[in-house]
């Protein structure tokens, strides 16, 4: 599997989303993109925990024989970890994390989230989106409150529902999916989907150029959107197909 990464700052003075990017003996890889809670203290410490306790987690995850079970308990410890610390110190109160992450090898991927940052999936003409925001907007649209456009420029769209940290049980969405050879995930924060819409980015994933190239092309389309926000993308593609 060929990835790549990007991430900056934008219009922020702190880049609070961290990434984490492994690979297993086996080949199997984690890829993780944490967005820590804006508005709230120390959401860099917040995400920074959250990708250091995955590097941490990760060889029992994929050791265990059942991989879904452990990816949850581990994003349950580290919520714990994350509320345990914020409790701990008063700069530290209300810190929390989204987070968004995949366990990919050979046929399939296992993914999980909590919060609103993504996960897309490609096929080389059809985007897809596989995770579900824990948002405020995606709520009112679900109950039809709201339309998706309307959800798109509503004044509380940023308010998320689910963080990791914000208290100290939490509900992990797990996504258990097939690939094929030369298919794409992606990986982003709001920063990036926020500002772009699902014909904007597959547009960008439908073009001749390298991961990077489309990680570079996926950000700066974000920041010339208008995005406000620190903005991070992951591509990791399916198979050994080499990069140009």
């Amino acid at each position: 599997m060929n990835y790549a990464h990007k991430s900056i700052v934008g219009r922020r003075k702190l880049n609070e989303d961290s990434v984490c990017i492994l690979t297993g003996e086996s080949g199997l890889m984690l890829l993780a993109v944490a967005d820590g809670m804006g508005g709230h203290a120390a959401g860099d410490v917040a995400s920074a925990m959250v990708t250091d306790g995955l590097r941490e987690a990760f060889p029992k995850i994929s050791a265990s024989e059942n991989r879904a079970e452990a990816l949850r308990r581990a994003i349950r410890n580290i919520n714990l970890a994350v509320y345990r610390a914020a409790d701990s110190m008063e700069s530290r109160r209300g810190m929390g994390s989204t987070l968004v992450c995949v366990l990919a090898g050979g046929e399939g991927y296992l993914a999980a989230s909590v919060g609103d940052s993504r996960l897309y999936h490609f096929d080389g003409t059809t985007l897809s989106r596989i995770t579900t925001d824990h948002s405020l907007v995606e709520t009112l649209v679900s109950q039809g409150v709201i339309t998706r456009e309307e959800a798109a420029v509503h004044p509380m769209r940023n308010i998320i529902t689910r963080a990791v940290g914000s208290g100290l049980h939490v509900e992990v969405d797990l996504f258990q999916e097939r690939w094929s050879e030369g298919d794409l995930l992606l990986l982003c924060t709001d920063g990036l989907h926020g500002s772009l819409d699902d014909a904007a980015i597959c547009e960008i994933l439908r073009r001749d150029a390298s991961l990077a190239g489309r990680c570079d092309m996926l950000i700066d389309a974000a920041s010339d959107a208008g995005s406000e926000d620190n903005i991070t993308a992951v591509l990791v593609r399916c198979g050994e197909e080499a990069e140009a």
